[in-house]
């Protein structure tokens, strides 16, 4: 068996589990929610496998299990299951009874969601470098600038385009040929549209377009139109990629403090190496071109980034006025905390690269605690008042 490689999500699961009846733990198919699941579980259900375990009397079954009792793709088993589960916890609502664990989120939990006031929510993300690196216990970098703001004095390592093509799920570490295991894991996600009785062959269409479109703020149309579906298509397709959790749009921030903001969501899949592949781009060809390679740099620091604002409660956005004159890559909301994030693939940023995060310091005084230049260099350095830059291994918590 492969050494465990400590994951970011692991304090907010022991959280949940230490405030909840049942911790609720999502994410994308491959991403390590069992074998994470499993190292804080007492008890295990695993579906399809223990299916007939639960067809005769579900709730006396469960009930006897030793606490946490894991229930793997709880969605196998219908939403029926949560409303067994809702009773149980109502009889015996002490914290840390169950966790369940599911690759897609059912397309309605009819007239309730039965567990509303009973269950934590926690996402498994993805790896991030750090964690591919065995760091996932460590404070991360969000966290420690959540705590002060004050960049940390330090240096970081050169970036390596090769990272790009690391991709997140635990599986790819063993796989001889990460590529093909993509390709397999996307048709896998588009036989997910066949069970739902859409085209795969269309979604797996959609999918490529979404990975060209990595990092872009655009329309939904442009979309569809590039997809060669339907606006009513379309919809179905955008809600099951989100509800499996491999495409993840990064919203427009709101404020009505700001003017002429644009609504458009950011185009992101859920780990860049799956984008890449989907792309059909390798990392020579990005090298040899930098505004591409700037593009899916930044994606890659939108997945450093994602488990960490989990980890901390906070909220992530970009901003883009409609004329496009005024744009800050990544925005991090944490409680009354504004953060702002500009990604450079320049190996040292100037002032002038901070220029945007230093309008959104001036536009938010009363908020804004730091801006931060991401940059493929390895050094720390001011860039004005609560700017800095920052190497992205150091994001990566590398």
């Amino acid at each position: 068996m492969s050494e465990y490689l400590p994951r970011l999500a692991e304090s907010s699961i022991k959280a949940g589990l230490r405030s909840a009846p049942v911790v609720v733990l999502g994410g994308a198919r491959a991403s390590g929610k069992t074998t994470t699941a499993r190292r804080l579980a007492a008890s295990e259900v695993l579906l399809p496998r223990d299916l007939p375990l639960l067809a005769v009397d579900a709730a006396t079954y469960l009930a006897g299990l030793t606490s946490p009792v894991l229930i793997d793709e709880w969605q196998l088993a219908g939403v029926d299951l949560l409303w067994t589960i809702k009773q149980i916890v109502d009889e015996d609502p002490q914290p840390g009874r169950f966790i369940l664990t599911g690759s897609v989120e059912p397309a309605t939990y009819g007239p309730t969601y039965p567990l509303t006031g009973r269950a934590v929510g926690v996402q498994l993300r993805p790896m991030t470098r750090g964690e591919l690196l065995g760091a996932g216990a460590q404070p991360t970098f969000l966290a420690r600038i959540i705590a002060d703001p004050t960049s940390p004095q330090q240096r970081g390592a050169g970036f390596d385009a090769a990272w790009l093509a690391e991709s997140g799920f635990p599986a790819a570490l063993r796989s001889a040929d990460p590529r093909l295991l993509l390709d397999a894991y996307a048709a896998t996600v588009a036989q997910r549209a066949g069970d739902e009785g859409r085209d795969a062959t269309r979604l797996t269409r959609t999918l490529r377009v979404l990975a060209t479109l990595e990092a872009q703020a655009v329309p939904n149309q442009r979309v569809w139109e590039a997809s060669d579906i339907n606006k009513l298509t379309w919809k179905c397709y955008d809600d099951l990629l989100q509800r499996v959790h491999v495409s993840v749009p990064l919203p427009a921030y709101d404020s009505n403090r700001l003017n002429r903001l644009t609504s458009y969501p950011k185009r992101f899949l859920a780990d860049t190496a799956l984008s890449l592949t989907l792309a059909q781009l390798d990392v020579e060809g990005l090298r040899a071109d930098p505004p591409l390679l700037g593009r899916y740099f930044e994606a890659f620091v939108v997945q450093q980034l994602r488990p960490q604002v989990d980890a901390v409660g906070a909220s992530l956005s970009h901003l883009r006025t409609g004329a496009g004159d005024r744009e800050v890559d990544v925005i991090v909301e944490a409680g009354d905390r504004l953060l702002g994030f500009e990604v450079k693939l320049a190996a040292r940023p100037t002032v002038d690269d901070a220029r945007q995060l230093a309008w959104l310091r001036d536009q938010r005084p009363e908020r804004f605690a730091g801006g931060y230049v991401v940059h493929a260099g390895a050094d720390v350095y001011p860039l004005g008042d609560r700017l800095w830059a920052i190497p992205v291994s150091i994001v990566a918590g590398v």
